[in-house]
């Protein structure tokens, strides 16, 4: 569900600076596009502006006269476009679509496929509890990713790469920016969704998202492309230490986690540094975290950032986990549909003595594997599985053969969301499961994109060696 800006004492904080930067991101987006040669110039303009934007680009919601139940929301108007485009490159194109490549479809397509079968029929099977509008728009969150692979598959090119990845630059400094304000002046600047508190009386940074975290994801992917796109240098040096520190500020502990994970990734396999530079730059790392420890170590001792892992409530997170397995055998097969059922409520009430997690008005099951185990049974939720580790393990065995930096953030973005998914319920419904759908559409570009070049390149060699022998004979 999307939500408005915060709103203080009738005003929308930020608001003027928010129609700016709107105006900033569509004037950058559109000369980046006039100035190039990609070849379709308005879904890569929409796609900048979407990618620069974040979860801000919510306020540009807006409902279809007559139809109450349906708004195109960003993700929805990003699902119209890109349907057209597909039937219109398909059909109604004047120039012949080579098809060779395109039906070389990976696996994990085909798992997720299978994932959206599964959940389709799940919420079809509960249309005595599940309105048909809610079973539409649900079913329509996995329908747009694949059509969003699809038509990125189509649309790639080198100058596309471009584009974009300056779009994820700028989108990353921007959250920074905000982030900045956020917590230095004031907190609720430009902030949607989730008010979450740090320690004593600051918050948690959102950036230009609805929620820390994936403001700090998006930096991972932006702090990954800098890594690996860039030479070193100064710039290079000073949008990673930017972006770390957008990271540190939205104090989500997984987030920094995964942080380290690519960062060692990077440092160890691929930029293989002398091991005396390497050890320096750990040992500096862990003194400035220990001089930052011991300086604000009260405040840090009686965080909520702390005492929420160290202290063991009712309302921890286990005991959604074992709310699904205790009930999933149940349902095993189509599972519960949604959360308006008997057996979410009241577990949910036990649980957490809340009434408005118990209704599902906030809160959830705090897993993207185990949400789909319960709402859509267990087909789905192998699917959903067995289609996050597919693409890890796809675009890994890819980087590893072709080392193409395109892969390696592809399989970084999709090991980002695999983890993510097991605390968060993200599936594909929040701005990072569009954000992976795109950069999965780019990596299947990027590799059918050199199989064309190759064959292209084979098929050449192949008509000289004929044309020498046609000419040696002549001779």
């Amino acid at each position: 569900m999307y939500t408005a800006l915060k709103v203080v004492e009738g005003q929308v904080v930020g608001m003027p600076f928010v129609y700016l930067y709107f105006l900033f991101v569509l004037i950058l987006s559109a000369s980046w596009v006039y100035k190039s040669d990609v070849k379709h110039k308005f879904e890569t303009l929409v796609l900048c502006f979407y990618l620069m934007t974040g979860n801000l680009n919510d306020l540009l919601t807006f409902a279809i006269p007559g139809v109450s139940f349906f708004e195109i929301q960003p993700d929805r108007f990003l699902f119209f476009m890109f349907s057209f485009f597909l039937v219109r490159q398909f059909y109604f194109s004047k120039e012949s679509f080579e098809f060779k490549n395109f039906w070389k479809i990976p696996w994990f397509m085909i798992i997720l496929t299978f994932y959206t079968l599964f959940k389709i029929i799940s919420l079809s099977s509960h249309s005595d509890t599940i309105e048909f509008p809610e079973i539409i728009i649900k079913s329509l969150h996995v329908i747009n990713v694949l059509v969003i692979i699809l038509s990125l598959r189509v649309l790639f090119s080198p100058k596309l790469i471009e584009i974009l990845g300056k779009a994820l630059l700028v989108g990353a400094i921007a959250t920074c920016l905000v982030s900045f304000v956020q917590i230095g002046i004031d907190p609720l600047f430009a902030r949607t969704g989730d008010v979450r508190i740090a320690f004593g009386s600051v918050y948690r940074v959102n950036g230009i998202f609805n929620a820390e975290y994936f403001s700090a994801y998006y930096l991972i992917i932006a702090s990954t492309w800098v890594l690996t796109q860039y030479e070193d240098g100064y710039k290079k040096l000073g949008l990673v230490l930017l972006y770390s520190i957008g990271i540190f500020l939205t104090f989500h502990r997984m987030s920094w986690l995964l942080f380290f994970v690519v960062l060692a990734i990077y440092f160890v396999v691929l930029a293989k540094p002398q091991m005396d530079k390497l050890l320096l730059a750990g040992m500096t790392g862990l003194t400035v975290l220990l001089v930052l420890f011991l300086i604000f170590q009260r405040e840090i001792v009686n965080s909520t950032l702390v005492k929420e892992r160290v202290t063991e409530t009712v309302d921890s997170r286990f005991g959604y986990y074992d709310m699904v397995f205790d009930n999933i055998g149940d349902k095993p097969i189509l599972g519960y549909g949604n959360h308006d059922n008997e057996v979410y409520y009241y577990s949910m009430l036990h649980i957490t003595r809340m009434r408005e997690r118990a209704t599902g008005a906030a809160g959830g099951i705090h897993s993207g594997y185990l949400s789909a185990m319960f709402y859509y049974g267990i087909p789905a939720f192998l699917s959903f599985t067995l289609f996050v580790l597919s693409t890890i393990i796809y675009f890994a065995r890819l980087y590893i053969k072709t080392a193409n930096p395109i892969f390696s953030i592809a399989f970084v973005l999709a090991f980002v969301y695999g983890i993510a998914n097991i605390t968060n319920t993200l599936l594909f419904s929040e701005y990072l499961g569009i954000f992976f759908a795109i950069f999965l559409g780019i990596g299947l570009g990027a590799r059918y994109y050199s199989m064309e070049e190759e064959s292209e390149t084979t098929l050449a060699d192949k008509h000289t060696q004929q044309f020498s022998q046609q000419y040696k004979h002549m001779v």
